[in-house]
């Protein structure tokens, strides 16, 4: 099957696509090369394309562009770890998806845990070719990620065989280890971005006699 017409179904027709995608032989390297590096690369295409190059962003058109202004490079730069990041935190999340499964009676298999969470990404990375328009946009953003969780929530069962009366419950738990997850890995890079640019103690010294 395509990437188009697998994206197609588990946003047009997702418990169908489940029970299509619970049976279906894969491996972790095929998810990821087949299906998710692909999606994952329309965030950092459309990032280069409408900030970088047209210079066009959500912000700027209502009105909220006063930070800093960025160039290409910089704007590359930030997408490309965005993207590297957003496949590093799906395994993450697979892995644990899988490890916590068992509590909630279901399966604890890699392989399905991660086709659960990659496909059920889609909206998030699709949504990204209209997330630069202004209103429009957002509202779509917060409403890929509300649809994201509701794929979970109907992929449970299929995929990983969690019993219907405990998936919502699963549901909420996966939601609460990937905010924690996010918050983690936003304070690190905050870190990470704090050193590079006040820990240098040259830079630090040049801001200080400014």
């Amino acid at each position: 099957m395509s990437i188009v017409q697998r994206a197609k179904n588990i946003i047009l027709n997702p418990s169908d696509e489940w029970n299509v995608i619970a049976s279906e032989p894969t491996t972790i390297g095929g998810l990821y090369t087949g299906y998710a590096t692909p999606l994952a690369l329309i965030p950092l295409v459309s990032t280069i394309l409408f900030t970088g190059i047209l210079g066009i962003s959500a912000a700027d058109m209502m009105g909220l562009g006063n930070g800093m202004p960025m160039d290409l490079m910089a704007i590359s730069g930030m997408a490309a770890f965005s993207f590297i990041l957003s496949l590093v935190t799906l395994f993450v999340m697979g892995t644990i998806v899988r490890l916590v499964s068992p509590s909630f009676n279901g399966t604890s298999d890699k392989v399905q845990a991660m086709k659960l969470m990659t496909y059920a990404s889609t909206p998030s990375w699709v949504v990204a070719l209209i997330s630069w328009i202004p209103f429009l946009g957002a509202l779509l953003s917060f409403a890929a990620i509300a649809y994201v969780v509701y794929l979970i929530y109907l992929g449970l069962h299929p995929v990983l065989g969690v019993p219907k009366e405990k998936v919502a419950g699963f549901t909420v738990v996966i939601i609460l280890i990937y905010v924690v997850l996010v918050l983690i890995i936003s304070s690190i890079v905050a870190g990470l971005l704090y050193s590079m640019f006040f820990g240098n103690p040259m830079m630090g010294g040049a801001l200080s006699g400014a």
